[in-house]
C-alpha cells in the first residue's frame, strides 16, 4: 500500500531503533512513540491494551497488530465503529501494514504511525489533527474541515450528526439510523426528513466550499447521507 497517496499526514523518517514502533498523533499521548515488543499488540479505548485510544469512537478492545512470517498485518476486533489504515475502512481480513501507514481506531482524531525497524523511526512534520477533508474531535467537540477549526462551532444536533458520519466516512448511513443517533430522545420515530434535511443542510453551509454543490456530504437518494 503506498501510504503517499493517503489523504493524511506523510510523516518524515529520521534515524532509530531495530524494533517497529507505533508513532501517536493527537490525543494525551500525542508524540510519545511505542515500540511493538510482542508478536500481538492490541489497540483500544480501555486501560489494558498495549497502545491505548483515549477516544470514544474507540472500542474497548477494537483491534491487533501482529507479526507475521510476511511483516506486520492489523486485524479488526469487531469494533463498532471500524478500524482505518490510511483513510480507508478495512475489512474481515488481516490487512497488511507497511512503513508510514496511518491507522485510525473508529475514525477519530488520534492516529498511529507505523515505521518498520531497521533503524528508522518516524517523526511527524506537524501538531495537531491530520489534514483530511473533515476530522470530529469528539473529545473537544471541535471540527476540522481540511486542516482549519472551524472557529464558530456547531450547534449540538449538528455537531452530532457530522460525527456520526465521519465515524462512518465512505458509507451510506440511512436516514432511521440517523434519526435515532442525533435524536435518541424521541424514540418514536417523529424524526421527519425535512428536519434531518435541515440539519445538513446547516452542516455543508459550515463544510462545503460550495453547499450547492456538495463534494464532501453527499446525499443517497432515497436512503440517507454519506460523508466522503
Amino acid at each position: 500500500m503506498d501510504s503517499t497517496d493517503s489523504n493524511s499526514q506523510a510523516p518524515n523518517l529520521t534515524g532509530g531503533t531495530d524494533r517497529p514502533m507505533l508513532l501517536m498523533q493527537g490525543g494525551p499521548n500525542s508524540g510519545e512513540t511505542i515500540a511493538l515488543s510482542t508478536s500481538h499488540t492490541t489497540l483500544g479505548r480501555h486501560s489494558e491494551n498495549d497502545v491505548v485510544f483515549d477516544e470514544p469512537l474507540a472500542s474497548r478492545r477494537h483491534a491487533v497488530i501482529m507479526e507475521t512470517g510476511a511483516g506486520f498485518s492489523i486485524r479488526d476486533l469487531g469494533s463498532t465503529n471500524g478500524t482505518y489504515l490510511n483513510d480507508q475502512r478495512i475489512g474481515e481480513n488481516d490487512q497488511p501494514i507497511e512503513n508510514g501507514d496511518v491507522i485510525r481506531l473508529g475514525g477519530g482524531s488520534i492516529t498511529a504511525v507505523f515505521t518498520e525497524g531497521g533503524g528508522r523511526t518516524m517523526r511527524l512534520s506537524t501538531v495537531g489533527p491530520p489534514v483530511t477533508d473533515v476530522v470530529v474531535d469528539a473529545r473537544a467537540r471541535q471540527v476540522y474541515v481540511r486542516g482549519d477549526r472551524l472557529e464558530s462551532p456547531l450547534t449540538r444536533k449538528q455537531f452530532d450528526l457530522l460525527m456520526l458520519l465521519e465515524g462512518r466516512k465512505g458509507e451510506a448511513v440511512s436516514r432511521d439510523e440517523i434519526a435515532n443517533s442525533v435524536w435518541p430522545e424521541r424514540p418514536q420515530g417523529d424524526v421527519g426528513n425535512h428536519e434531518i434535511e435541515q440539519s445538513v443542510r446547516r452542516v455543508r453551509v459550515r463544510i462545503e466550499e460550495d453547499p450547492s454543490n456538495p463534494i464532501l456530504l453527499i446525499t443517497v437518494r432515497g436512503y440517507g447521507y454519506r460523508l466522503n
